[in-house]
């Protein structure tokens, strides 16, 4: 297990305090390449830095989530990034920051059980706000909590069930999630309203990951969920213009969503990931 962190935007801690987001994707880089850095420092190694930038032009901390990798992360060198003219948020090109330290893209995934919440502040010190526990528990202390989604992050196979799950912390067993009240399967026990667990060995199960991706006026998209006859997707632009042209809205600096018809999807393809047994940062 390799240990990674990700800088948050204000936005994205805003979040996790008040919603539980459960989301992670983006720039990840090793806690070790920032220790001693200020905040104005880790914001400017992300390119995040300026009075435009989220952060503003100095910042007093910073939140960052620090988590290990679990065998179905999807962690790639970010060496066919766009170019810096082409869009307005942050690529690392050279497969680094600018501060030098390497630097991966993380596929969307779900936070990973025992991520931490920490808060550095201008002095260098940290403070943990929080850890998450797990699909079915969320974030400890957080005012919401977001039910798994299917289509993002670890799913387990067992006695004809496909549900979400989470590795436990020696990711060994994982922990499926049936979300309901309703014809709750024998074996799964409540832990919050309407969440029911079933703690399984990894040998028990068949675990992978499943990307929904399709085409949406001709742009690569990932469906996320659908409600109903709509679907929300994650975009993936390679320019302003593309943000523009679907409508999608920023969640985090070059990470984009948008609400499409179900019926204007084409090409929809599952793809499968499978556990890798040893994930580590691939070499910079």
């Amino acid at each position: 297990m390799t240990v990674l962190e990700k800088l948050l935007v204000p936005e994205l801690s805003r979040r996790i305090v008040e919603q539980g987001h459960d989301e992670l994707t983006g720039a990840v880089y090793r806690p070790d390449d920032m220790i001693g850095l200020t905040p104005v420092e880790r914001v400017k190694a992300l390119g995040l830095d300026g009075a435009d930038g989220p952060f503003g032009e100095a910042p007093d901390h910073v939140d960052v989530i620090r988590f290990g990798t679990n065998p179905l992360m999807d962690l790639r060198i970010p060496t066919n990034a766009p170019g810096h003219a082409e869009v307005p948020w942050p690529t690392y090109p050279t497969g680094f920051l600018r501060n030098a330290a390497p630097v991966w893209i993380l596929t969307m995934t779900r936070m990973p059980v025992s991520a931490r919440f920490v808060r550095v502040s201008l002095d260098g010190s940290e403070q943990e706000f929080s850890r998450f526990h797990g699909a079915a528990r969320g974030w400890e202390g957080a005012k919401g909590y977001i039910p798994p989604l299917h289509l993002v992050g670890p799913r387990a196979q067992h006695g004809g069930l496909d549900l979400p799950c989470s590795y436990t912390a020696d990711q060994q067993s994982v922990e499926m999630v049936w979300v309901g009240d309703e014809q709750v399967p024998e074996g799964f026990a409540q832990v919050r309203p309407g969440i029911h667990v079933r703690v399984l060995p990894v040998s028990a199960c068949e675990v992978f990951d499943i990307a929904l991706v399709a085409r949406w006026r001709d742009h690569p998209v990932r469906v996320l969920q659908q409600v109903g006859e709509e679907v929300l997707v994650l975009v993936t632009p390679e320019s302003a213009a593309d943000v523009e042209e679907l409508g999608a809205a920023e969640v985090e600096p070059g990470v984009y969503q948008a609400v499409a018809p179900a019926a204007e999807l084409t090409e929809t393809e599952g793809v499968r990931s499978d556990p890798v047994p040893t994930q580590r940062a691939p070499r910079a």
